[in-house]
């Protein structure tokens, strides 16, 4: 609908025609000469409060301006507050208010947007051929709301996020997380995990949660059957303290201590000897340890040579030599 670039030429070529220099045509909108030519340049596009403006000291129409067609409709519907009747009369898609949104203000994308919303609902109740474009295109999809989420208000978003999410996953969220409040996130995340998906898919939006929340998730998701290894795809974003209680309590439940080692360079040192001895009291063998050697403080290292010596274990001793 609207070409940043084209827009740009078109403000350059009527500039020029008036014989204003950047700076002038600056002047006259009462803004900063960088912003001028980052119009020309096609970098940004002129607020919609500033379009009358800008067509008048340029000496054409807004639909001029914008190069008419549907684009300068759309706009000038919005300039005039009759945006959401004109969206149903004239069809216009999510694709379409995606491409105008840059010139749009949170709000006025929120009405084009729920106006298409509405009348993708009156179309669901048409069946014959010739209308099923017009559902199909005006059907909120994840695919539009990626364009749309900068331009959207957050509360928005979060509620459209939240009726999409199960349908596509943790990991296509990793889009949209940006644009979306901490809180509408990490409830995503809880009821992902608990519909099912893996610590894995949220490692893609984990740089977006809260380091609460996602602990939570991730004892959400060992209780359901994951591992220490699994975490692992997690565990840059978990808190430290966190992260060696959840390995702590893995390893109690009988969980091998060769799977630390997938977190161990996220853990504190004191908390992975605790876990290593808590490990070792469990009868676990000292040689599943040897990834953690590099990991393990000199006092627990020294404690794992005693109890080698006394079973003259000469592999291990080997192996633990090399750290200390």
């Amino acid at each position: 609908m609207f070409d940043a670039v084209e827009i740009g030429r078109r403000i350059s070529r009527l500039r020029k025609e008036k014989d204003m220099t950047q700076p002038a045509l600056a002047d006259c909108m009462g803004v900063s000469f960088q912003a001028v030519s980052n119009w020309e340049r096609g970098a940004s596009m002129p607020d919609i409060g500033k379009l009358p403006e800008l067509a008048q000291a340029l000496g054409v129409s807004v639909d001029e301006l914008l190069g008419g067609g549907r684009g300068g409709e759309l706009i000038r519907s919005v300039m005039d507050g009759s945006e959401e009747s004109f969206v149903k009369t004239e069809h216009i898609t999510l694709g379409e208010a995606g491409e105008a949104a840059p010139l749009l203000k949170p709000k006025q994308v929120k009405r084009i947007v729920k106006a298409i919303e509405e009348e993708a609902e009156q179309q669901k109740g048409k069946t014959s051929g010739e209308d099923e474009p017009a559902k199909e295109s005006n059907a909120v999809s994840f695919e539009s709301l990626i364009t749309l989420a900068p331009f959207l208000e957050e509360d928005y978003l979060d509620e459209l996020a939240g009726r999409l999410a199960p349908d596509v996953g943790l990991g296509k969220l990793a889009s949209l997380a940006p644009f979306l409040s901490e809180e509408a996130l990490g409830k995503l995340a809880q009821n992902a995990i608990q519909s099912g998906g893996s610590l894995g898919e949220l490692a893609a939006i984990a740089p977006f949660l809260d380091e609460d929340v996602l602990s939570r998730v991730a004892r959400i998701a060992v209780s359901r059957g994951g591992s220490l290894g699994e975490v692992a795809a997690i565990a840059p974003f978990l808190d430290e303290d966190a992260l060696g209680k959840l390995a702590l309590s893995c390893v109690e439940s009988g969980e091998s201590i060769a799977q630390v080692a997938a977190v161990a360079p996220f853990l504190d040192e004191d908390d992975l000897d605790q876990i290593v001895k808590t490990a070792l009291r469990q009868g676990q063998k000292i040689g599943d340890l040897s990834a953690l050697f590099p990991f393990l403080s000199e006092d627990a290292l020294r404690a794992l040579v005693e109890d080698a010596l006394k079973r003259n274990d000469t592999g291990i001793l080997t192996k633990i030599s090399k750290f200390l």
